[in-house]
């Protein structure tokens, strides 16, 4: 039909060709002529549309689920897509009179079949042998703490019918939007760098009674404290996250209320399984937690984890006290970096910082303490860069070094571990101060570096390490990173950092010599 569809049409432009080469005017005839072959060309069209030989009786279609389950999600906030598929065994056609939401307008669901949206569809046709895609989202209204939410989506052939049940479940949350916009003006052609926000109150506390959803950047005003306690779960949507504006003061866990096992959470909103690992959720342009010249944050207790760039420092003034303290924390799987500090005064001691697309520590000039950390990198993509990076230089972008003097840069009892050669880098030039050591550590590193800008035989910068032997931990994959019997990381802690740091993550007493590392191996 439509091959002789094609060739009618093309006949009739012949004619018309012909008549253009001595008519410069279209005629009358001709235009009569195009609108001869419009109506041939649709009745054609008609003609060609599927005839199809509907069921004498309802079908039982095979439906791919008979529930339908949607991941947790927070109130207000739309979940993911589930799918489900109905297949048409028989070699009729069959023809759904109606699919429908059972609770109509009222449901938090919503749902596409074969293309057309919801919540109530006439006349859906699966051809014999055929299947259609039916999508389904939810999201649920405002209630109070946890809330189970269920319908169905019932598909009838008139008096027959089968249902597809749906479920979600869905909490209610403090929800912390922005009202406020900084602009940061670009030159043309570039579009100006635009950052939502939301000052926080004086004295602010984010209690667990509920989880708290952060959109844009909520932000610690100078002179005021943001108190998280033990057990909060914070979740930040896209291109969120925490800024403490110099003078301003973060704590999580100030009290000591909660555990390495039972932290405080910072990640993601998208509660899914699937997403809970996957890097760079949420983080925008400044970062996700940033700590602006002269704030404070205090860190103990908390699992971070799954942004861009996890705690970004700014500079201190030579010194002063530490910008950044951190302590039996775990700083998980970042697109960027984990922890980032230019130029800042940082201290880590019995924490775990493992998975980042370029560095877990990056470290631009200033001073740096890590006592009985682990920082272990399996990231899961492309990555070339180090665990740890060490640096008092940088590239200004037009090829000329800037320099910021790396004044202190203490690792003590620490394992550096992970995919790549070497997981402790150094970029450094002699026009500042470069100052680091290693001591009582299990480091991956190219023990004979070229050109030579490391001698892992110089006491003054490795003291009693262990280079290149396995760490063997538990299970890294499930964030287990105790030390296996026969892990090169036994036994070697020199006691200057166990006296400071004398009960591993767990609370548990460190034995002398203690293992290196934030977990200890009884």
């Amino acid at each position: 039909m439509y091959e002789i569809l094609r060739r009618r049409v093309n006949s009739f432009e012949q004619i018309h060709e012909t008549r253009r080469a001595w008519s410069p005017v279209p005629t009358f005839a001709y235009q009569m002529t195009r609108l001869l072959a419009l109506a041939v060309a649709l009745a054609a069209l008609a003609a060609c549309r599927p005839e199809y030989r509907f069921a004498p009786n309802p079908v039982s279609l095979v439906r791919s689920s008979d529930t339908v389950f949607l991941d947790t999600v927070f109130a207000t906030v739309g979940s993911s897509t589930r799918s489900v598929r109905l297949v048409n065994p028989s070699n009729y056609d069959v023809n759904l009179s109606r699919v429908r939401l059972g609770r109509g307008d009222e449901s938090p669901f919503r749902f596409n079949a074969n293309g057309r949206p919801g919540p109530d569809l006439e006349d859906v046709v699966i051809p014999a042998g055929d299947s259609i895609w039916v999508f389904v989202e939810t999201t649920a209204p405002r209630g109070d703490g946890e809330m189970l939410w269920e319908d169905s989506l019932r598909i009838e052939q008139g008096s027959f019918s089968q249902n597809i049940y749906l479920v979600a479940l869905a909490w209610d949350a403090h929800f912390h939007y922005p009202n406020r916009v900084l602009t940061i003006d670009q030159p043309e052609p570039y579009a100006d760098l635009l950052i939502p926000y939301v000052v926080l109150g004086a004295n602010e506390v984010w209690s667990n009674d509920k989880p708290h959803v952060v959109y844009g950047y909520a932000v610690v005003d100078s002179g005021a404290t943001l108190n998280i306690t033990a057990g909060a779960r914070v979740h930040f949507h896209s291109g969120s996250g925490l800024w403490v504006a110099s003078g301003g003061t973060l704590k999580i866990d100030a009290a000591n209320a909660g555990s390495f096992d039972d932290p405080v959470v910072l990640e993601g909103d998208r509660l899914e399984p699937f997403y809970r690992n996957i890097a760079g959720q949420w983080g925008g342009l400044l970062g996700g937690i940033f700590i602006q010249r002269g704030a404070r944050a205090e860190i103990q207790n908390a699992w971070i984890r799954n942004g861009t760039l996890g705690i970004r420092c700014d500079s201190v003034a030579d010194g002063e006290d530490y910008n950044l303290r951190v302590s039996r924390s775990r700083i998980t799987d970042f697109s960027r970096a984990a922890v980032y500090s230019g130029f800042g005064r940082i201290r880590l001691e019995n924490s775990i910082v493992s998975n980042s697309g370029l560095y877990n520590l990056y470290v631009l000039g200033g001073r740096v303490e890590a006592d009985h950390c682990t920082f272990a990198n399996a990231f899961p993509g492309t990555r070339s860069t180090p665990s740890i990076g060490l640096f008092n230089r940088y590239d200004d972008g037009t090829g000329t070094y800037r320099y910021r003097a790396l004044l202190q840069a203490d690792f003590r009892n620490c394992i550096a571990d992970g995919s790549q050669e070497s997981e402790v880098g150094f970029g450094y030039g002699p026009q500042a101060a470069f100052n680091y050591r290693f001591e009582g550590s299990l480091l991956k590193l190219n023990r004979f570096p070229s050109p030579v800008i490391y001698d892992v035989n110089d006491p003054l910068r490795f003291g009693g390490c262990v280079f290149n032997s396995p760490s063997l931990f538990e299970s890294a994959s499930e964030y287990d990173y105790r030390l296996k019997l026969g892990s090169a990381a036994l036994g070697i802690g020199w006691p200057n950092a166990t006296s400071q740091v004398p009960f591993d993550a767990l609370g548990q007493t460190r034995p002398s010599p203690a293992d290196a590392g934030a977990l200890e191996t009884l």
